[in-house]
């Protein structure tokens, strides 16, 4: 793990629908070396189905090699979101980036 990035952040922002897909999946990317992942959807006002397809995808791979991950959400209506997509059970979410950011560098790894 490089000691200088002890935290991934990858962050997507605006309305996460069909025509952005091939963003999305590009911008979803674990890192290889194991890093935790705070994925900041704070800036996130819509997501369709395609977007959730892309986030569980994402949450699958991470899971299967014991990627920390946590995901940060602002909007009520993306949290709900998340919730019913069943992602809330999967991963830590967090309201706020630093308590996102304290999660992952104090959590011990699995």
């Amino acid at each position: 793990m490089n000691e200088a990035e002890p935290v991934k952040v990858i962050r997507l922002t605006g309305e996460l629908e069909i025509g952005r897909k091939n963003e999305i999946r590009s911008t979803l990317r674990a890192p290889a070396d194991g890093t935790p992942v705070l994925l900041d959807l704070a800036g996130v006002t819509y997501a369709d189905s395609i977007a959730l397809t892309e986030l569980l995808r994402f949450c699958a791979e991470a899971q299967q090699v014991g990627q920390p991950v946590a995901l940060v959400i602002q909007t009520p209506q993306f949290a709900r979101l998340i919730q019913y997509a069943g992602l809330a059970t999967v991963f830590k979410v967090f309201a706020e980036p630093a308590e996102a950011l304290a999660y992952l560098t104090e959590s011990p790894r699995q």
